[in-house]
């Protein structure tokens, strides 16, 4: 109980903290990726169309579950270090310091997601019981995020240059996760190799559920959580081995 006490504290902290140190305070939780969106949109919009007539829409559905994604792997990266101090003066499970960044990120997606329906409203798109589908999606992406969450902020402590690896690599797979194309235009095979990559399969799920109020593929929702087990399970273990040796690392 203490320790989802200390979960809780530490995500209102960080929330506070954010809306205090910008004079518009929450409204850049939202203005934030609405200048994200529009900068690619007019990137590719100048460019090539390729999700066709309904472009904004299809965009948007990648950028905003690719953002929450993105905006939270980078703090939980560091989140180990960032409470050297407290790891110093007090024994506590690890594993618990990366779920701050992740309920974070969290909190601001869900005010983002309220937006992105909105803005989808505004297109012509007409609401559906099968938005309904959204929530297991996002549960399963929360699942992907969390587990591959723990295992960066394992190691990081350990590997500091992870971290730089990681801004790079999201930056290029970004490109890789169907977010400014749409995968079935690709034949089978290459349709079964990209689906290695979650992302593919997550943003996909949000652009059947909200454009075509359809259901989520479930098969591929359950790969990403059988993806998203292991990630968890080797994440935790790789706490659990090197846990006395955090204070010692950090020092």
């Amino acid at each position: 109980m203490q320790l989802t006490d200390l979960v809780i504290y530490k995500t209102y902290a960080e929330l506070r903290r954010d809306i205090a140190s910008a004079y518009l305070g929450m409204l850049w939780w939202v203005l934030e990726p609405l200048l994200y969106m529009g900068a690619f949109y007019l990137i590719f919009a100048l460019g090539i169309r390729s999700g066709g007539e309904n472009f904004v829409s299809f965009l948007l559905c990648g950028l905003v579950p690719w953002k929450w994604f993105a905006s939270t792997l980078m703090p939980a990266c560091s989140s180990v270090l960032a409470h050297r101090g407290l790891i110093q003066q007090v024994y506590i499970p690890k594993a618990v310091l990366p779920l701050i960044p992740v309920a974070v990120n969290t909190v601001k997606f869900l005010l983002v997601l309220v937006l992105l329906l909105a803005l989808l409203l505004a297109l012509g798109h007409q609401p559906s019981l099968a938005w309904l589908y959204i929530l297991p999606v996002a549960l399963t992406q929360l699942y992907f995020i969390l587990g591959c969450s723990l295992i960066l902020a394992a190691v990081v402590p350990f590997v500091v240059d992870v971290r730089t690896l990681v801004n790079h690599g999201l930056m290029m797979l970004m490109f890789a996760s169907g977010i400014f194309f749409d995968i079935q235009q690709f034949s089978p095979d290459v349709r079964e190799f990209l689906y290695l990559n979650p992302m593919i399969s997550i943003i996909e799920s949000y652009r059947n559920v909200l454009l075509n109020s359809s259901q989520p593929d479930w098969t591929h929702l359950a790969n990403v959580s059988g993806v998203s087990t292991v990630l968890c399970l080797l994440g935790l273990f790789l706490f659990r081995k090197f846990d006395r040796y955090y204070p010692k690392v950090m020092s």
